[in-house]
């Protein structure tokens, strides 16, 4: 097996993640690039990779065959768009894009070419929500989990401090809590749950338009709460809250179905269980601690995506068809607050 040269494009807070999943994989070669050179040199001395010194040197490369976007969210559309035109598989971060359009857009340059195209949706990498998409593999469709029985409501919640770059709470630059949280605990919602009949309810916030950064008083207008309610076609009610004001990191998913409780988190201090009121042919009834290792989410998503490009298979999950379906909810989200 040849090695595979893949490019990391942004040398942000979050290139050192992938980079650290890519190099747990044998015969893989990687290159960086920023928009500000200085930054890839001395990222690329930090994690003793290359880097180039143009973003356009990776795609006029021919030895490049991947790349891997994790720059902020409006370079993601015009990037991905010469990953395709350059005949190179790509990997980027959440969200895909700006808007549904922009995403419809990119998928349909993706059909034309055999090139693929994956979503940074780190939490579908979580064992055990992994573990729950099999309990929920038919309620997008029925509303009926084979253990829970008829889903009724699920509520998902992630909470983080936020003012880690100024960017990320700035609007113009695709920042605030909708993009950076929420986006991730509605991809769950979608995954499991399925399509949106209706949106309900919407409560949105601007709690503290004042941040330190670097020990500097900035401040921001994107906001940094949320709160939404909406049906799903399957009729399950669900409730999705996410922020960039908890101190201390919290994230959960809970499903309440007419036969139990699934509570699930990425958090080893967080309680994760099945709890049934009567036994199914899979699970006794009563609580059912999930004791399932989380693993590295980064090393097990960027070790997916290098499966992909090597078999040259289309990927099953965070997929650029399921980031045009939630962009459209996020718009429809947008929609009811304005």
């Amino acid at each position: 097996m040849s090695n595979l040269r893949i490019a990391v494009i942004g040398c942000g807070k979050q290139a050192p993640k992938h980079i650290s999943g890519f190099k747990k994989l044998p015969q893989l070669e990687i290159v960086l690039a920023d928009i500000e050179p200085d930054r890839a040199e001395e990222l690329a001395a930090k994690e003793g990779v290359k880097r180039v010194e143009r973003i356009e040197d990776i795609f006029a490369d021919p030895s490049i065959r991947a790349v891997d976007i994790c720059t902020p969210t409006p370079a993601h559309y015009d990037l991905a768009l010469c990953a395709i035109a350059a005949g190179k598989d790509f990997f980027c971060e959440k969200p895909l894009c700006e808007s549904a359009a922009q995403a419809r857009a990119i998928a349909e340059r993706l059909r034309a070419r055999d090139t693929i195209g994956m979503v940074g949706f780190i939490y579908r990498f979580a064992s055990v929500f992994e573990y729950a998409h099999n309990l929920f593999k038919d309620t997008a469709v029925s509303g009926e989990s084979p253990d829970l029985g008829r889903v009724r409501g699920a509520l998902f919640r992630l909470g983080g401090r936020g003012s880690h770059q100024v960017w990320k709470h700035r609007r113009e630059n695709g920042g605030g809590a909708i993009s950076e949280m929420l986006v991730h605990m509605l991809d769950l919602a979608l995954w499991y749950f399925g399509p949106v009949e209706q949106v309900f309810n919407v409560t949105q916030e601007l709690l503290r338009p004042r941040r330190y950064f670097q020990d500097q008083l900035v401040e921001v207008d994107a906001e940094d709460y949320i709160v939404i309610n909406y049906m799903t076609k399957s009729n399950v009610m669900v409730t999705c809250q996410a922020d960039l004001i908890t101190p201390a990191f919290s994230q959960y998913a809970e499903v309440q179905g007419e036969n139990g409780t699934f509570m699930g988190s990425i958090q080893p201090y967080m309680p994760s269980f099945l709890y049934l009121d009567k036994p199914t042919a899979g699970h006794p009834g009563g609580r059912t601690n999930l004791e399932i290792p989380a693993g590295n989410l980064f090393e097990n998503q960027m070790a997916e995506f290098v499966h992909l490009v090597r078999t040259r298979q289309k990927p099953w999950r965070c997929t650029v068809e399921e980031s045009v379906r939630l962009l459209e909810l996020m718009e429809e989200i947008r929609g009811v607050i304005r």
